[in-house]
Formats: C-alpha cells, structure tokens, sequence
C-alpha cells in the first residue's frame, strides 16, 4: 500500500509541474495565419495531452537575425527555428543542443518519418542540432492539351526537351525556368542541372567546392546552354505565360502548383503537374532532381525545460500532426500550400490532389539537399556570378565554373581558420557518433 500511494504521490507531482510548464516557440517563415492554425492544434491537442502551454510566435523570412541576437544574448525562446544551414552554424557555435546526444532513440525514431532529402544540412560528424518542419523544392508544370495538340507528351529528359524544342519553337512558344532563370536565382537551376548530373555545390566537409568536379562542370555547362545553346527565355513574369498557353513547360517553386490549381480555374483540365526533365546517368537511371531546403526546430542551450521543449518538436513533426496540420492549414487559408516533412504525411494528406501530391513526394524523392557550408549564403553569389559571366561576357562555362570554385575554396579557406575551433569541439564530443 505504501508503495503504490508513493508512486501516486510522484506521478502527481510529475503532473502538477507539467500542468505549470509554459513555453514560447518561434516560427520562422510563418504568418499571422499560419500561427493561428497552430495554436488552434496546440489548444485542441497538444496542450490537453501534455499539459504543457505553448506561445506561438510568427517570424518573417527576414527575421533570421532576430533568431541570432535572442542566442547571443542569451534570451532566446524554448523552441527557435531556422534554416538548416542557419541551424548547424548555432549549433557549431554551441548555441542549440545537440537532439540525438540529448534524445537519443526519440530522435531517431522521429528523423526515420522524415523524408532522407532534407535531413542532410542538420547531419553533421554524428550530430543533429535540428529538425526539419518544412520543405521548399522546385517543380514542373506542362501545358497538356497543346502537347497533346502538336503530338507531344511531358518530356522525361532534358534530350527530349531538346527534341521538342524546334517544333515548340515554330508555333512561337516555350519551355523554361520561371523560378532558377537567368534573371530569378540561376544558382538554383544551376543546382538543378548539377545535381542531376551527380555533382554538389560543396564537398562533404563542408569546407571544400565541389563546383568544379566533372559532374558539376557538366551539369552547369548543360545549365548555361540552355540560354545559349537551345535560347530558351532568361525571364520569365510568374505563371501568366503557362496560363495563356505561351509557355508550354515552367518550372517554379512547389507553390505553382496550388497557385494554378486555385488561381487558373479557366486552364484546369488543361494542364498538369510533373517532374522536372532530368538527365540519364551512365548507369542507365535518369534523375529528376533539384535542390531540397527546409526551416528547422532546434531547442536553445538556455531553454529552461528542454523536455517539454522536445516534447512539442516531437508532436508537431510527427506523421499524424504534419498531415493533420497540413490538412488545417490549407482548408484555412485558401490557395495555401506547404509540403510536410514526413513521408506518410505527404503521402496521405487529403488536402492536396493525387496528381500534385505524387508529383511533389516523387519530385523530394529525386531531389537534394544543398549540403552545409560556412556563410553558404556567400559562397551561392559565385556560382551566380559564373552563370552571367557566361551569358554576358561570353566566358566559356569550364573557365566560369573553375573561377567560381577557385573563388568559394578562397572564401573557405578563411572560414576553416575561423571554425577551427569549434570544429574541434565537436570531433572530441561527438566520437560515439558516426553517420
């Protein structure tokens, strides 16, 4: 008897401090609308299961540097979020907690529901300092019934985009990048082409360019001839050239998709969504890819209940909340579109239409994370710079592409002396530890 009402009087101590706790969680990249879905989830589900509250604070794209002074001056919330690359850099730094040294097999249980594609910034000699709760890629979208139309299909291959070309051409229309043109972030369809081709933008230290590999170099020569060779449009104004039926093939953001399927009611039956064209590879398979990024949770060093912290991570980026949150988000603000972090909710969200959700969970399957650099940021600028050198001073791609590596390895090489020691810090701490 004396036993049982000990561990009675524990569990309701247990309870009691739980019921107490309170916690303030930082969104990045998220609305005013966005928050209120969640808090609603929070209210209905989270807290009621766990006693712990949740304060949900929204933050823009551009309040990266919010994230950065609230961890340096130790006032940082419970629960920030990040990019990924943004993520590691604090955690290299000691700012966040390592997840898989302080949950161990919960970590692991969570991060084997998430799509491989984007855990790959967050990995770091043995260490995970984030969880994705997002994921932002590229796409495609064909205009169908004017294939159809001129005896055409979808093309599989950039090689048979190139076929097609000619006859496209002849009746005044196109195919091209809108998102990864020339004129709207090259360095993402430069990614698009390298990784394809089975190249990196960086090496697996994180330290070295890999820009100038001769999968990379093949991948950004077929990127750049795309403009000079087969004159495909540098620009491209959104998605109103595929609504008119100008532009037969745009790739963009995976928000084309819900933006044509709620904003061009007059083109719906007339088009569909697919994969990027990708590029066969000596071993006979054709990759589809393009890059893969995400904003990750991670939970500050100064966060005063780091449980209840993880508590929340785990709840909101598991399958059965990405999908109901998904689901919500979408019904709730009309037009919407985000693309949850694990597989089966993806897989399962009812929100999302067969075709497009088939397409967005073959197109992460394809895809690549960029991998973590130091002040990644920087190091992209080159690979811009080498796309319009080519374009507009006529340098030939192999010369662009090495100057660009030779650039990046330059601007690393500062950084090593500068990670140096935290580098070490983390090889002494994280030995148990090996991807």
């Amino acid at each position: 008897m004396k036993k049982w009402l000990i561990v009675f009087l524990i569990s309701l101590s247990i309870s009691t401090m739980t019921l107490a706790t309170r916690i303030d969680v930082w969104f990045y990249g998220f609305t005013n609308e966005m928050a209120k879905v969640v808090s609603g989830m929070i209210d209905e589900e989270f807290t009621p299961k766990t006693g712990i509250e949740v304060r949900v604070t929204p933050l823009s794209w551009d309040s990266g540097d919010k994230v950065f002074l609230a961890l340096v001056s130790g006032d940082a919330p419970d629960v920030i979020s990040a990019g990924t690359s943004g993520m590691l850099e604090y955690g290299l730094r000691g700012s966040v907690l390592d997840l898989r040294e302080t949950f161990e097999k919960e970590y692991i249980d969570l991060e084997s529901q998430i799509f491989d594609a984007i855990t790959g910034p967050l990995k770091w000699k043995g260490t995970r300092f984030g969880v994705p709760q997002n994921i932002s890629m590229m796409t495609a979208a064909y205009r169908t019934d004017i294939l159809n139309e001129m005896g055409l299909s979808i093309p599989n291959t950039w090689s048979e985009l190139y076929s097609m070309l000619p006859k496209v051409k002849a009746k005044g229309k196109e195919m091209a990048f809108d998102y990864g043109s020339p004129a709207y972030a090259p360095e993402w369809g430069a990614y698009t082409l390298v990784t394809q081709h089975g190249g990196q933008f960086y090496a697996e230290d994180g330290f070295t360019s890999a820009i100038d590999r001769p999968e990379s170099i093949a991948g950004f020569k077929e990127y750049v001839e795309l403009y000079t060779k087969y004159k495909l449009p540098k620009s491209g104004p959104g998605f109103e050239p595929f609504k008119r039926g100008e532009w037969l093939m745009t790739i963009d953001g995976y928000w084309l998709l819900s933006n044509l399927e709620v904003s061009a009611p007059e083109i719906k039956g007339k088009w569909a969504p697919g994969l990027i064209p990708g590029v066969q590879r000596k071993n006979g398979v054709i990759n589809h890819g393009t890059f893969t990024a995400s904003s990750a949770f991670g939970i500050p060093k100064t966060a005063k209940n780091p449980r209840a912290s993880w508590e929340f991570i785990k709840w909101f980026c598991n399958e059965e909340t990405q999908q109901r949150y998904i689901e919500d988000v979408m019904t709730q603000i009309k037009g919407f579109m985000q693309v949850p972090t694990a597989k089966k909710a993806l897989a399962n969200a009812k929100t999302i239409s067969p075709a497009v959700r088939e397409t967005l969970y073959k197109q992460v399957h394809e895809s690549f994370a960029v991998p973590y650099a130091p002040t990644s940021g920087v190091l992209l600028r080159f690979v811009s710079f080498a796309v319009q050198e080519v374009l507009m001073d006529k340098s030939s791609p192999e010369v662009a592409v090495k100057k660009a590596a030779s650039e990046m390895n330059k601007e690393m090489d500062r950084r090593k002396v500068e990670y140096k020691r935290f580098l070490e810090r983390i090889e002494k701490e994280n030995k148990k530890y090996r991807d």
